[in-house]
């Protein structure tokens, strides 16, 4: 029975078995709750009741009776024994909740690296060894014009700083005897730290997944420590419209996204110099890229227009501020560089790829591939012509909307192999299976085409003994509860084959019309490069053989791992490499699909399997 808000007006969850205990408001649902106590509920559909990941059992205390919503995703027996969707289940009382694991977002294999790409040695900060005599009676010049006659150049000696960088200078230049370095930018003294001391910079992709960061070297452009960490926001919505509606829908809801990212960006700076070993002065730089919808968030710029047809950005040029204007540790007068982006869904880790992939220095026809929840494809031509488009893939490829998906955490499925009489699979850190990611949902569908298991349209041809009726329709079996330890089977479902041919479709439409727009045979495509983490486990053959791609005959594929902090890297260390940011920014040609004449027609046939369909 329901207790009245007047009775209970502050109610306590306790998260079983995490054993996190909070004081909540009456009314609240439990994955606000879950929210508010740090812990990280999965939840692709951003909190409205569609996805059904966020299932929790209620132990004991009072809750709002079911929805609609979860008596469409829940059977009667989940509902007879307490289990209920944390978005769609209000507080009453007090409440003892149990946490599946399978309700929490899990350590996810994070895709950090990338193929090195060369960039000229030219930061835009310089440090210079400061030596000058200390204040006294017979030299009370300022501190800061003390600093400045001590600089090596005159040019510099007009130098400025601010006033957070004139306290610092204050107090570091008697700790150390006035014994320091000085870290300038143009003619802006940006800090000091001790003498000797090297300046680094931090190069960051914020994705819609996870964050990588980089530590460089800013006078040698050696990388010193790498690290990343999801990003929180993922509680909010797994897709980045999940996260703009609720910036929109919620008051503040925009700031609390922006601090999340923000905490963590701190939270990697700490473990980066850490493991450097050099200290947070020394950090007098950091470039940062992501998706459009990623940056206006962190940045806080206006969104709604962005989360709306015609998906404008608010801006699509570079971002240069003051890292501690938005609450990051670094140097006091450091700042942050957020590289262009080109449209609402071509953003500034799209023109990290390109520059990355030296995909505007072309001679031949080259496709840049980066896929995820949205996908971008360039198509770059000889003398630097570039074409651009941005395909809405969704979600399925991070294992969202696929009924035993998952991240690449331990225990994801990640590669199938059929035989006659078995499956063979391959998990993420070898461990007992659990779910699939992407890479294994690709491999699974393309091993049930090849074995004529699925047909041409993707429907399942029942006679398989794998191949049972489920409860929403056929479904393959892929794992057997009998190797679970009594956790309900592994199965790919009618509706899981419906997902990836969606996304299929869509990247399949973006290549033919791209292909098409620019008059470019898929014969003169002489490179393709996948980027990204998810592009980085895909087995090309399976890719290929549903039909994801076209057949580039003289292609040479190349998968180039985390494309996006690559590029971040060259602009960080490299004024050349943020003109050519710039340029690719400017130059790039942007199709916009959703209007072309060719793609329904183009998205239908690329959501069939077989590849003579394409004829």
């Amino acid at each position: 029975m329901s207790k009245s808000s007047d009775i209970f007006s502050t109610c306590q969850v306790d998260f079983e078995p995490i054993g996190k205990r909070i004081a909540v408001a009456f009314g609240v649902t439990v994955l606000e709750a879950a929210q508010q106590a740090g812990l990280s509920l999965a939840s692709a559909c951003g909190g409205v009741g569609r996805c059904g990941q966020c299932r929790i059992s209620i132990l004991s205390g009072s809750v709002s009776a079911p929805t609609a919503e979860e008596q469409m995703l829940l059977t009667e027996t989940d509902m007879r024994n307490g289990v209920r969707l944390a978005c769609q289940t209000r507080v009453q009382s007090h409440l003892k909740v149990q946490v599946p694991s399978s309700s929490l977002i899990t350590t996810q294999r994070l895709q950090l690296s990338g193929d090195s790409a060369a960039f000229t040695l030219d930061p835009v900060v310089r440090a210079y060894k400061v030596e000058a005599p200390s204040p006294s009676l017979h030299d009370s010049r300022s501190d800061l014009e003390r600093l400045r006659a001590a600089l090596p150049q005159k040019s510099e000696q007009e130098a400025n700083a601010d006033p957070a960088v004139i306290r610092q200078i204050s107090s570091l230049a008697r700790a150390h005897e006035w014994h320091i370095t000085a870290f300038l930018k143009n003619t802006e003294i940006i800090g000091v730290a001790s003498c000797g001391s090297r300046p680094v910079g931090v190069a960051v992709d914020v994705g819609t997944t996870k964050i990588a960061a980089s530590l460089l070297d800013l006078e040698t452009g050696e990388e010193l420590a790498v690290v990343g960490a999801l990003n929180p926001q993922i509680s909010y919505g797994e897709d980045v419209i999940s996260r703009l509606a609720y910036a929109l829908r919620v008051s503040e809801g925009g700031h609390s996204l922006a601090v999340m990212v923000r905490d963590t960006l701190n939270n990697l700076l700490a473990e980066l110099t850490e493991r450097a070993g050099v200290s947070r002065d020394q950090v007098t730089e950091v470039c940062l890229v992501g998706n459009t919808a990623m940056t206006h968030l962190f940045l806080e710029l206006p969104v709604s227009q962005l989360s709306r047809s015609p998906y404008v950005a608010a801006t699509d040029a570079a971002v240069t501020l003051k890292a501690r204007d938005l609450g990051l540790m670094t140097a006091p007068g450091a700042y942050i560089h957020v590289l262009p982006c080109i449209r609402g869904f071509i953003g500034a880790d799209h023109v990290a790829m390109i520059l990355a992939a030296q995909l505007d220095h072309t001679d031949l026809a080259a496709v840049g591939i980066d896929i995820g929840t949205n996908t971008e494809i360039v198509l770059a031509q000889p003398e630097g012509m570039l074409t651009s488009v941005s395909c809405a893939s969704g979600p399925a490829f991070e294992g969202a909307h696929i009924s035993d998906g998952m991240r690449a955490a331990a225990g994801a499925i990640e590669a199938v192999t059929l035989t006659e009489t078995s499956v063979q699979l391959k998990t993420v850190e070898n461990a007992p299976p659990i779910g699939l990611c992407g890479s294994g949902m690709i491999d699974s569908v393309a091993e049930l085409h090849r074995w004529g298991i699925i047909n041409s349209h993707g429907r399942f041809e029942r006679q398989h003994p794998r191949v049972r009726e489920g409860r929403h329709g056929p479904e393959f079996l892929l794992v057997s509860d009998d190797h679970r330890n009594g956790r309900r089977d592994v199965v790919i479902t009618q509706q899981d084959i419906n997902q990836i041919q969606l996304a299929k479709g869509a990247i399949r439409a973006g290549l033919d019309i791209l292909l098409e727009a620019t008059n470019t045979t898929s014969e003169e495509v002489s490179e393709v490069i996948i980027a990204g983490a998810f592009g980085s486990f895909l087995n090309i053959q399976n890719i290929l053989h549903i039909g994801m791609f076209p057949d580039f005959p003289h292609a040479h594929y190349r998968q180039v791992g985390n494309a996006a902090l690559t590029g971040a890297k060259g602009a960080l260390i490299s004024c050349q490499a943020r003109k050519r940011a710039w340029q690719i920014a400017r130059q790039t040609r942007y199709l916009e699909l959703t209007t072309h004449p060719q793609f329904k027609r183009r998205f239908a046939l690329g959501m069939l399997f077989s590849g003579k369909e394409y004829a």
